[in-house]
């Protein structure tokens, strides 16, 4: 019994010395990642890795924001990030949508942050058919990696 409570003893010594361990603070500056907040803090459709946000463009042309989070270490000079829509996921009219310049979104020095803009045309009709876009970030750039988990953001909207 006592080798046993020994055992015990030693054993929650180890712990909590392992506990007071402070140097295990992982720091982001191996790559420079970039992401969708909203891809964050939204659930993913069913049976998809993005979320899908509706619109409401029956009565009106809407405007819609996505911020673009850099993931790192802020940098000197501003950096561009390239959105284009992700052709094998996306249903929607080229004509129906348009990205604000281009879809190039600056996310200037020493800022975490970028935003998009996108412009949804007006409905043709209230019972118009339910089209999606899917905006993914490229990852051609040799500056940045977009975040494997968060990279596609989904919008549908009526055409």
């Amino acid at each position: 019994m006592k080798k046993i409570t020994g055992f015990i003893a030693g054993a929650l010594a180890l712990l909590m010395l392992y506990a007071c361990d402070n140097s295990i603070d992982k720091v982001f500056d191996d790559q420079t990642l970039v992401e969708f907040n909203d891809a964050i803090l939204r659930t993913n459709a069913t049976g998809r890795t993005y979320s899908i946000t509706p619109i409401s463009n029956t009565t009106a042309v809407s405007t819609v924001t996505a911020q673009l989070n850099l993931v790192g270490r802020q940098r000197s000079t501003a950096l561009t990030v390239r959105v284009l829509p992700d052709p094998a996921a996306t249903t929607a009219a080229a004509s129906s949508y348009t990205l604000a310049n281009g879809g190039n979104v600056v996310i200037p020095a020493d800022s975490s942050f970028g935003v998009l803009r996108m412009t949804v045309a007006r409905a043709t009709s209230t019972t118009a058919p339910m089209t999606n876009v899917v905006l993914v970030i490229d990852s051609t750039s040799t500056d940045f990696k977009p975040s494997q988990n968060y990279k596609r953001l989904g919008y549908s909207f009526r055409q």
